[in-house]
């Protein structure tokens, strides 16, 4: 697929006439609650297409123009500007799209750590219908410090290494990610306690998301 190819994404909804085309549910919670567990869990349910915004961005050819832009940021603990990573974002899709890996007809998108904020949950709007938010919560802060240090000797990430990126992430959260949850309506909320094993969490999540699948799409054909 060429970069030509690539950059084609429409500016608009796919389905102008029906409203945005990709039916989505949210999955927001802070650094180290599991939200990247459970997207890999979901992946694997037919129907189901999962987008984690971090596995995105470490998949960029780090020696394209937004590989060395994200390079640029995360080795700095920041983030990617919101253009950018919207932009990135609206690419990977449609790639997936053409790759028919992802079928918005029949597929409900499972969005982890994009929208981070409020300006993104905006620019985001024209692309998707959020039918459900699903917050993920956990108490303990330093239990969630401790999933991200061994997240980072076990996959390698040298930036979930550093306690004062780890710390200023939770801080970035707090102040730009959690507002989002009063963004969207109240009764798009649901409440996921991540405080327990990964099985029992994603029967929690699977009781919310089921009943969506089975409103807004066919059943897949296996």
């Amino acid at each position: 697929m060429t970069m030509e190819k690539k950059l084609l994404f429409p500016d608009k909804p796919l389905f102008e006439e029906t409203g945005p085309c990709f039916q989505s549910v949210l999955l927001v919670g802070p650094p180290g609650v599991g939200k990247g567990t459970q997207g890999k869990l979901l992946s694997h349910v037919p129907g189901i297409f999962h987008i984690s915004s971090g596995d995105m961005l470490r998949e960029l050819d780090e020696n394209s123009e937004y590989g060395q832009l994200f390079h640029k940021y995360a080795t700095k603990g920041k983030f990617v500007p919101d253009e950018a990573t919207i932009r990135i974002w609206k690419e990977y899709v449609w790639s997936k799209i053409e790759e028919k890996v992802y079928n918005p007809e029949t597929d409900l998108l499972v969005l982890d750590g994009i929208p981070r904020s409020i300006a993104q949950a905006e620019l985001l709007s024209p692309y998707i219908n959020v039918i459900q938010i699903l917050f993920m919560v956990c108490e303990d802060r330093e239990v969630m410090f401790e999933r991200i240090r061994g997240r980072a000797l076990k996959e390698n990430r040298h930036d979930d290494a550093d306690e004062l990126v780890v710390r200023d992430r939770w801080d970035v959260y707090k102040r730009l990610t959690e507002p989002m949850i009063d963004y969207y309506p109240q009764e798009t909320v649901r409440i996921i306690d991540a405080d327990a094993i990964p099985s029992e969490v994603l029967s929690q999540i699977l009781a919310s998301i089921v009943p969506i699948q089975k409103k807004c799409f066919s059943p897949p054909l296996l």
